[in-house]
């Protein structure tokens, strides 16, 4: 079934994969066998249970190397099945039989494996099959399925679920960017992508030979949506080991310009992108942390996950002796800028998003110089007031290297920084 020059899998192991097809082999048969047999609420479990399975079948047949060909044939079938289960459990008394969740990973998959190989029209499938129970809705993937099927509703207020924001929010976030700053902000996630997939099955050096770990099943599928629907230059990650970046170059080459042209350039769902609301963040006057952990949580600004989400990098230590360890966990938690000389959109891509974690607002970095160390050191400057004007300091952190690096506090903790840095061995620099 498996072969290693096909896999699209980074960490897929071909017995584990030969596996899954054996026994979805076996599930299948068993199931025309035993169906019959059912009474009827046992019948509709079942459909509900195949509903999710056909979803993931095609998503694992994706993660093995199956040909885009093959799996666009299955597609049709198993999307076929799905809509007629659904109308049985309609006609059984059961009222949400939609499968496609906005909070499931397995429905984002399935969700682009179905816009981005058909060159059909698939508005009408799409449609039934995506829930219309408000707690299954989620934003992103309203604003993904609209840009594909215009007739589907956006909502002006969806409930954030902690669980899967880490995920859904910074998509979400990009997308609310103007246009020109959209490729930049999906590229920073996607650097951060595998480690906010660790909850989900993803780790380092993870190893799927039978008998170890499970298989990590996954891409960044939302990530090629967004790219998909409102037509983002995506050739600064394509190369990403878990982005599907076949699923986009077939829609670009075989949809875009078929299905989806009566779409305009950029457009997306049409609609105005509101950015997340920032989390709720912990009384920094009442704290208790010592050490990194304080010096930590002041730059995360009270925010409690982002603060252990570094600590668990780091480790809590007396003094700093990775100081680029240091600064790579708090980039990746959307904490610092650290980005280098000549990257000047990656700057302030990332002094915006310390803003907005504050609740300040997007920041807009000067247009002159046009690029490079120069502007850099204009976006720096013009920074340093636009925090000030808003109660925060820009601290820089010195690294001897050719990079720029620097996070923010609360003027009211700058002090307390300052000396927590000199505890710590954390070298700061004047504020530029």
């Amino acid at each position: 079934m498996t072969t290693d020059f096909n896999m699209r899998d980074p960490a897929g192991n071909d017995r584990a994969y030969d596996e899954y097809f054996q026994i979805a082999t076996y599930l299948e048969t068993n199931f025309v066998e035993t169906f019959p047999k059912l009474d009827l609420d046992s019948k509709l479990h079942q459909l509900e249970y195949r509903q999710r399975d056909d979803q993931d079948y095609l998503r694992h047949q994706y993660c093995v190397g199956t040909s885009l060909k093959e799996i666009s044939a299955m597609l049709r079938t198993r999307t076929a099945r799905m809509l007629d289960d659904a109308a049985f459990m309609i006609a059984n008394g059961s009222k949400q039989v939609q499968p496609l969740s906005g909070f499931k990973r397995l429905s984002f998959g399935y969700l682009a494996l179905a816009v981005l190989l058909s060159k059909e029209d698939v508005s009408t499938s799409i449609g039934q099959l995506v829930s219309t129970d408000q707690k299954s809705r989620s934003y992103l993937f309203d604003l993904l399925v609209r840009a594909f099927v215009p007739q589907h509703p956006v909502e002006k207020k969806y409930k954030a679920d902690k669980f899967v924001s880490p995920w859904l929010d910074p998509v979400v976030r990009a997308l609310a960017r103007p246009p020109q700053q959209r490729a930049a902000a999906l590229g920073q996630h996607m650097q951060n992508w595998t480690r906010l997939m660790r909850g989900l099955g993803w780790k380092p050096n993870l190893n799927t030979e039978p008998g170890n770990d499970k298989l990590f099943c996954d891409f960044a599928f939302e990530v090629a949506l967004a790219v998909c629907a409102y037509d983002i230059d995506d050739s600064a990650f394509s190369d990403h080991p878990y982005y599907p970046a076949d699923l986009v170059r077939h829609y670009r080459a075989h949809v875009r310009g078929t299905r989806d042209a009566w779409r305009a350039e950029g457009v997306g769902a049409g609609v105005a992108i509101t950015a997340p609301a920032p989390p709720p963040k912990a009384d920094l006057a009442k704290s208790k942390r010592k050490s990194l952990a304080r010096w930590i949580e002041l730059v995360a600004d009270g925010d409690n996950d982002a603060t252990e989400a570094v600590l668990e990098a780091t480790g809590k230590v007396r003094k700093v002796k990775d100081l680029d360890e240091l600064l790579c966990a708090l980039s990746d938690n959307n904490l610092a800028v650290h980005a280098d000389i000549k990257d000047d959109q990656t700057l302030e891509i990332q002094a915006s998003d310390l803003g907005e974690a504050r609740g300040l607002g997007p920041f807009d970095g000067p247009s002159t110089p046009p690029q490079g160390p120069a502007r850099c050191e204009a976006i720096l400057h013009a920074w340093r007031d636009w925090t000030a004007a808003r109660g925060y300091v820009q601290v820089g952190i010195d690294l001897q290297d050719d990079a720029w690096h620097a996070v923010l506090v609360r003027q009211a903790f700058h002090d307390e920084l300052l000396q927590l840095s000199s505890e710590l061995a954390i070298p700061p620099l004047p504020a530029h």
